[in-house]
């Protein structure tokens, strides 16, 4: 019975993914042919924000705005951007930076948010906050990563988080390489999912529509997965999964919930 609403619930889903993915289509097609028009005059000279205070946390909003954070050629912090409302504040410890419109549509990808963090530097929390743009961070190090993400491409590289991990996708891919996450709560949209590296602690799971590769550092027995199927095949080390079932009875836990699309975990001495 259970198996049956589920078959119900995710070809609900799709079809209401299809629908919604051909209306913003349609509305995007519209606003490219016009955006020559209508594109507000936001890009200015690249600025530098020096940062001053000893930052531990980091907290980041951005509406529209593609997203580099990037490993310095020094010890400083600091922000680069071309983006005419753009706003970098310090509050003591944290470093805020903000998008002070409320909308902007940055199609033609000519509004960039650069941060440049020293070497090796690891913060307490990290939070970032994104609507439609690329996002790209690599050599970041955090206790806690808190991301909730848009509309666009994300790719992660070498990120750790040593005590909590939270990711909430939007629609796009999201790719993220030889990242190290304990304590991960993965919500994903409507997009493609890639993971390798190391899932610490316990760590849940939840897709949603498009197809998934996981490679997990290490061996079965060094994990405990759960999984729950959706619509879409399940491969663990290229063996088929049919049914909800348990494997391996290692430390790191990994509760998979399956959604619309082909899924694969792979493992790696």
């Amino acid at each position: 019975m259970k198996s049956w609403h589920n078959v119900i619930k995710y070809s609900a889903i799709a079809l209401a993914v299809v629908l919604i993915i051909g209306i913003i289509s349609g509305i995007m097609y519209v606003i490219s042919l016009l955006i020559s028009t209508f594109t507000p005059d936001i890009v200015g000279e690249y600025k530098t924000y020096e940062i001053e205070n000893d930052i531990d946390n980091v907290d980041i909003d951005l509406h529209g705005i593609d997203l580099e954070v990037v490993t310095a050629t020094d010890s400083n912090i600091k922000v680069e951007s071309n983006y005419k409302y753009l706003t970098v504040k310090e509050k003591g410890n944290i470093l805020l930076i903000r998008d002070k419109k409320s909308s902007y549509l940055n199609i033609l990808g000519k509004t960039t948010v650069k941060l440049y963090i020293p070497e090796d530097m690891i913060f307490e929390k990290v939070e970032i906050n994104t609507g439609a743009g690329k996002t790209e961070l690599e050599n970041l190090q955090a206790n806690t990563i808190d991301m909730e993400l848009g509309a666009g491409k994300v790719s992660l590289q070498n990120i750790y988080a040593s005590d909590n991990t939270f990711i909430d996708a939007g629609a796009g891919a999201v790719i993220i390489k030889d990242s190290s996450f304990n304590n991960l709560d993965l919500k994903m949209g409507v997009g493609q999912f890639e993971f390798s590296g190391i899932l610490s602690g316990r760590n849940s799971l939840r897709m949603g529509v498009g197809s998934s590769q996981i490679d997990l550092t290490g061996s079965l027995d060094d994990y405990k997965l759960n999984i729950e199927k959706g619509l879409g095949e399940i491969l663990v080390d290229d063996d088929i999964i049919n049914n909800n079932t348990q494997l391996g009875q290692g430390d790191r836990e990994l509760f998979f919930e399956g959604g619309i699309g082909s899924i694969k975990i792979n493992f790696s001495e």
